[in-house]
């Protein structure tokens, strides 16, 4: 099986959120095959960084890039653990606000 690489089209968006609708967001090898053109690791990280429906996709606030640089402070650059802390944000949703320098 050969996996795309790239962007992920919409149906693929649609058809990986039927899928873990049906099967809960923890098989993804299942859900792997049943997409059929992605690895489980992607269909996973797609998911829980882009299409899970509890994230919050609007810009980070000012207050919560207070909260980041606080925690980057005390743990360091432990992403997962910050993004935890804060209600709706993925990790890379986290790493990118501060590699983009809008912490600065």
């Amino acid at each position: 099986m050969v996996h795309r690489r790239g962007p992920w089209s919409q149906q693929e968006d649609a058809n990986l959120l039927q899928l873990v609708q049906l099967h809960g967001p923890h098989n993804w090898v299942r859900i792997s095959q049943l997409v059929g053109s992605r690895s489980p690791k992607q269909c996973r990280e797609r998911y829980h960084q882009n299409l899970k429906p509890t994230l919050n996709h609007e810009p980070i606030t000012p207050e919560e890039g207070v909260v980041i640089e606080k925690l980057v402070g005390e743990m360091g650059k432990r992403w997962a653990e910050i993004a935890r802390r804060l209600h709706g944000r993925s990790d890379n949703a986290v790493k990118n606000w501060w590699n983009g320098g809008m912490n600065r």
